[in-house]
């Protein structure tokens, strides 16, 4: 009679209760193990920061206890420390060898690019560091023929590198006072025959007409002083000059007063360490006599090739 057996059904409710608790079981040790990972961050995260702040570099990070945070992440960090020459800003004290058409003031006398073998701005000495560092230019203060004698108390003559005018206009549009000014005057007095006179720097000069140099280069560097005492000023000396318009070979120049090139620089060196500024050699920089046929255009203005000697001897002083 073969009759059919009945089967004892399973459970269900039973299986049904254990999956339930085997998802509960997983769910809990899911969410630990991310509180973990999330905690480990944040204690990573703020202890970077935290050593950041103070100053620690990412080795220095790493010795702290810092081994396991991740290769990728060091140089994220790295990339993403602040330059601290970033936004650094330049004003420039000069003469026709620092001008550039539409990089001047208005109704200061430009050189280049018309005159002179310099026709891209790219090749001027100052925007070649300026380039080179990433650094901002504030103010080009410079005028072509201007010296630094003449009337102080001056308020718009952009030829006399002492006066109010001159030694005034070299802030940002807002007031600011740029980081560092750079001088590059004195060679106009060279050809212009202006007396030295006595001063090292040491002695007050008196507002009014000044007719010496070493006056002149005193009151301009006591002014500047005055107006942006938080800025790093800087002296440069003035390079070796030939005779003007001369022919090549070039002859070293010497001017109504007996005096050279090399005369100007060492006043302008001595003045500038008695007031305890630094100065940047533009003499000895490599543009010489010897071969102003190519450093210069006329035994004055550099060329490409003698803007870059200048751009070396300035960059290698402000580094």
């Amino acid at each position: 009679m073969g009759g059919k057996r009945n089967r004892r059904k399973p459970d269900q409710r039973k299986d049904t209760r254990m999956s339930s608790g085997r998802i509960a079981a997983a769910v809990l040790c899911t969410t630990a193990v991310c509180a973990v990972v999330v905690c480990g961050a944040v204690f990573v995260g703020n202890h970077i920061s935290g050593n950041r702040e103070s100053g620690q570099t990412t080795e220095e990070i790493k010795m702290d206890g810092m081994q396991d945070v991740p290769e990728m992440e060091m140089t994220v960090l790295e990339q993403k420390a602040p330059d601290k020459k970033a936004g650094t800003t330049v004003s420039i004290m000069g003469d026709s060898i620092s001008t550039f058409r539409g990089y001047i003031p208005e109704g200061y006398y430009e050189f280049f690019p018309e005159n002179g073998l310099v026709s891209d701005v790219d090749d001027t000495w100052w925007k070649r560091i300026l380039d080179e560092k990433g650094w901002t230019l504030c103010v080009n203060g410079s005028s072509s023929g201007a010296t630094c004698v003449g009337d102080s108390t001056g308020k718009d003559d952009p030829q006399c590198g002492c006066n109010e005018f001159r030694t005034g206009g070299l802030g940002g549009p807002d007031g600011a006072a740029p980081d560092i000014i750079i001088v590059y005057m004195g060679t106009n007095d060279l050809l212009q025959s202006i007396p030295l006179g006595d001063n090292d720097g040491t002695k007050p000069v008196p507002e009014g007409e000044v007719s010496l140099f070493g006056d002149a280069y005193t009151l301009m560097l006591d002014k500047l002083q005055a107006k942006y005492p938080s800025s790093r000023i800087y002296c440069c000396t003035i390079t070796q000059i030939g005779t003007y318009g001369h022919g090549t070979p070039f002859v070293e120049m010497v001017n109504g007063e007996g005096l050279t090139a090399a005369d100007y620089s060492a006043r302008i060196a001595q003045i500038a360490g008695n007031k305890n500024l630094p100065v940047i050699d533009l003499y000895g920089c490599g543009i010489a006599v010897k071969n102003l046929h190519n450093t210069t255009a006329d035994g004055v203005h550099p060329t490409p090739e003698g803007m870059e000697y200048i751009a070396k001897a300035v960059g290698k002083v402000l580094d």
